[in-house]
């Protein structure tokens, strides 16, 4: 009776400090996931927001202008995800997505990259790319926002986070499977002396 009192406590404490360890792992890995997911976004609007200061040309009257445009489809229909702005003291040029709307209008940046999450134009929430620029023959700061939909990328964190939990409970089980056999053949020397 003792045995096997003894046998169910100690298989029930090594689940369910396996169930905690996986927990806590499939926390983990699901943010890790996620933090990777925003370092490629922000490498790749990062990337696009260089070749828009790449082409872009500030007018006599402080009007911006765009010799080269990112090239994308989403930046080509309108509401399509991604969006780009340019905000100049003679005016704003945005790119076609963006249609009437527009990004909304930050505090003042540093010089560098910055990305945050905010509401986009169209109510959807967007990972937000900016930078404030200065160019040598213009007194005037430029702005430059990138907006890409966050959605896809909640959605693969989603995904991710099932299919991992999937494997996880699998691996829950086998784990569970290798504490009932140490136990048991932990315990066989207990049930001799009995």
């Amino acid at each position: 009776m003792i045995t096997r009192s003894l046998h169910w406590r100690l298989l029930a404490g090594a689940m369910a400090a396996i169930l905690l360890a996986l927990a806590v792992a499939w926390l983990f890995m699901t943010l890790l996931f996620e933090r990777h997911l925003e370092r490629r976004l922000q490498a790749e609007m990062t990337r696009d927001g260089l070749r828009l200061v790449a082409g872009l040309v500030i007018e006599r009257d402080g009007a911006p202008r765009i010799e080269r445009p990112p090239v994308d489809s989403r930046l080509e229909t309108p509401a399509g995800g991604y969006y780009w702005e340019i905000t100049a003291a003679g005016g704003t040029l945005r790119s076609r997505s963006l249609w009437d709307a527009d990004l909304r209008r930050p505090v003042p940046t540093t010089a560098n990259w910055r990305m945050q999450r905010v509401d986009g134009p169209y109510g959807q929430p967007v990972a937000l790319l900016e930078r404030r620029i200065e160019l040598a023959d213009h007194a005037a700061p430029v702005l430059i926002q990138l907006a890409q939909d966050s959605a896809p990328l909640l959605s693969a964190r989603a995904e991710f986070g099932r299919e991992l939990a999937i494997f996880l409970g699998l691996l829950w089980l086998v784990l569970s499977a290798a504490a009932w056999l140490q136990v048991q053949l932990g315990l066989r020397p207990l049930g001799r002396v009995r």
